[in-house]
């Protein structure tokens, strides 16, 4: 029997540890709940507030006539006329994006949302219609059209400038979809001056202020674009179908550079089967960007097919309370597991008993720091949370320690313990590119000096000694 004393105090450990292994899943299942609140609200936001936005570069839209043969209701054959639509982009187009990024615009409660005001500028050259096929052009139901995806985000109607002279952006009929997509366009049947310049060519100015949501996606229509991005913003995520040829950030500073000679063209032809708010609205959502959280709040997006090409830049949370918190639940497991081994190494080399509740105990306290962390930081910044909790357990049990085993060195000898591992773990949690490259040098440090420890230890000899 006493023999089988360390056997018996391993297996007491094991099952400890799985306990506490429990435990952790449901602390993890805590953060994901807390963390649907924060994307319900966000959800909330987009449906009743703003959403995040999808532009159009605004095109040139021109119905013409043609003859062709129809089928009536008896299946008969007859010439008739019909009318199709052909759409121009400009020849070359310089966009620029201003982004005011904040996190206070939109908060219910404790949880927030990422918004931005984007001032955008553009300017550019359309070229001549020409009329190599000697097309009937109706000229005066010639409109230039500009969607937005929610033009509830715009303050004012924006100007479109032709050759120095502004015309105001008005919305379509029936330009709003069940999905918040809006058309906005300025007619030739409204201002019959502008048929001579659509026939000549003409240069443009747009400048218009849209605030959004989380994400901006900026589609192009012109043969030659360029597009540069700038903001108050350090963490921004770059997508769609083409990336910045030159970007740089900084801690509350981004900037990105784009130029393409395809996205116009492909975009154009994608965009000339559209009349209607709903059919951008399915084209744009079946694009291949990235779903984010809030995308995938609002749109399910079918990447099988790309039907339009764009640049999409989403700003993301500094910290992300939740997705860090997990995180660092994952290196709990191991936290518990090196606690309860150097418990176990100072039984087998003081001679000293520590009974499976102790063990329980010190193991319940690293629980309630995931706990601590969690509600903490959803009030303040996380490096303040972590260092609060930790602070607090890592005192709560060097003080219980030090009546366990009745020493002060030998608590406070575990307290610093604690504190490296605690240390080490908030350093992999903010080195997410590198993690498993530090997890494994610290596993391996880790076991080298247990073993190192031990190096001398007569495991039979210390079977009888632990009595």
């Amino acid at each position: 029997m006493h023999r089988n004393f360390i056997n018996l105090k391993i297996g007491a450990i094991l099952f400890l540890i799985l306990v506490f292994y429990i435990g952790l899943f449901f602390i993890s299942n805590l953060v994901t709940e807390r963390q649907s609140y924060q994307q319900q609200v966000i959800r909330d936001i987009a449906n009743e507030q703003i959403r995040p936005q999808q532009v159009i570069a605004p095109y040139l839209k021109l119905p013409y006539q043609m003859q062709t043969t129809c089928t009536n209701e008896e299946k008969k054959t007859y010439d008739c006329t019909q009318t199709v639509f052909v759409t121009l982009g400009a020849e070359t187009a310089d966009w620029t994006a201003q982004f005011d990024v904040s996190d206070s615009t939109y908060k219910r409660n404790i949880y927030k949302a990422i918004s931005y005001q984007n001032t955008m500028s553009g300017k550019g050259v359309f070229k001549a219609v020409s009329n190599e096929s000697q097309r009937n052009y109706l000229w005066d139901q010639a409109e230039i059209i500009f969607p937005i995806q929610d033009a509830r985000g715009l303050n004012a109607k924006p100007m479109f400038n032709i050759d120095g002279k502004a015309y105001k952006f008005d919305f379509a009929e029936q330009s709003q979809g069940q999905q918040g997509f809006d058309l906005m366009h300025i007619t030739a049947k409204q201002y019959p001056e502008l048929i001579q310049k659509f026939q000549q060519g003409f240069k443009f100015n747009l400048q218009f202020k849209l605030e959004g949501l989380s994400e901006f996606s900026f589609i192009p229509t012109s043969y030659e674009m360029t597009y540069q991005a700038v903001g108050n913003w350090g963490d921004v995520k770059y997508d769609g179908q083409s990336l910045p040829f030159k970007k740089s950030s900084k801690k509350q500073q981004f900037s990105a550079d784009w130029k393409n000679i395809a996205l116009g063209k492909r975009n154009l032809d994608s965009v000339s089967k559209c009349e209607n708010s709903q059919c951008f609205y399915q084209l744009l959502n079946n694009q291949t960007y990235s779903v984010s959280a809030v995308d995938a709040a609002y749109a399910a997006k079918d990447t099988s097919t790309t039907n339009i090409s764009g640049i999409s830049a989403q700003f993301l949370e500094p910290v992300n309370i939740y997705t860090q918190t997990d995180r660092a639940i994952k290196y709990g497991i191991m936290i518990i597991i090196i606690t309860f081994g150097c418990f176990f190494l100072f039984e087998v080399l003081k001679s000293l008993k520590i009974h499976p509740v102790q063990y329980a105990l010190v193991a319940m306290a690293q629980g309630v720091f995931f706990v601590l962390l969690l509600s903490i930081s959803e009030y303040y910044a996380f490096a303040w949370a972590y260092l609060v909790a930790a602070i607090a357990c890592i005192s709560l049990i060097t003080w219980y320690l030090y009546f366990v085993v009745q020493g002060f060195k030998a608590a406070l000898l575990f307290g610093l313990m604690l504190s490296t591992l605690y240390g080490m773990m908030y350093l992999l949690l903010q080195s997410s590119g590198k993690t498993f490259l530090f997890g494994s040098i610290l596993s391996f440090i880790l076991i080298a000096c247990v073993m190192f420890i031990t190096r001398h230890v007569n495991w039979y000899q210390s079977e009888q000694q632990t009595i």
